[in-house]
């Protein structure tokens, strides 16, 4: 008799599953990168509009610097607050967290700064439509107003620490740049 033979032609199970793992493991891969991506796209979202918001307030300050500044302190802080809360700008003083505080004491340098937040109005006159809330707030040295930082009131976490500050964020991220130019 004749026997027949038979030929599996097909995939094992053995290969199946090495197949299964090797795709799951691309996918992991994939999916880690992709929210690399993501944290780092909103990071740097943030900090141009950070940037944004401090070049708006450079104008502001350097457009009221010859009113502000050549006054005695108290007629200067006066007549700052009053040009910085005016109805064409809408940043109205406030206070800063200790936690935003120590990532700026450094840029300011001095004991004395001011704090302004930039509301929802003042946002939309800087042309930030789309930032409805009012969590930044400027903040200068009272002595030069050129020493002046952009403060993100909750916070931005990057590569598991927080960040608060303009220079903080833009120190971080121009050192992570430098580590791959390398």
């Amino acid at each position: 008799m004749n026997k027949l033979i038979k030929k599996d032609s097909g995939i094992t199970l053995v290969a199946l599953v090495i197949t299964i793992i090797i795709i799951m493991i691309l996918a992991s891969i994939s999916v880690y990168e992709g929210k690399q991506i993501i944290a780092k796209s909103k990071v740097q979202t943030l900090e141009t509009n950070m940037l944004t918001i401090k070049a708006k307030a450079k104008v502001y300050a350097e457009e009221i610097d010859a009113k502000v500044w050549t006054y005695k302190d108290s007629e200067k802080d006066d007549k700052r607050d009053a040009e910085f809360s005016s109805d064409d700008r809408k940043m109205d003083k406030t206070s800063v967290s200790q936690e935003a505080l120590a990532q700026v004491e450094d840029k300011i340098k001095t004991g004395g700064y001011v704090a302004y937040l930039a509301t929802g109005e003042a946002l939309t006159k800087m042309g930030l439509d789309e930032i409805k809330n009012e969590k930044y707030i400027v903040i200068f040295s009272i002595e030069d107003y050129k020493l002046m930082d952009v403060i993100y009131q909750d916070g931005v976490i990057y590569n598991k620490k927080t960040y608060y500050s303009l220079s903080a964020l833009q120190e971080v991220l121009e050192n992570e740049q430098k580590y791959y130019m390398q």
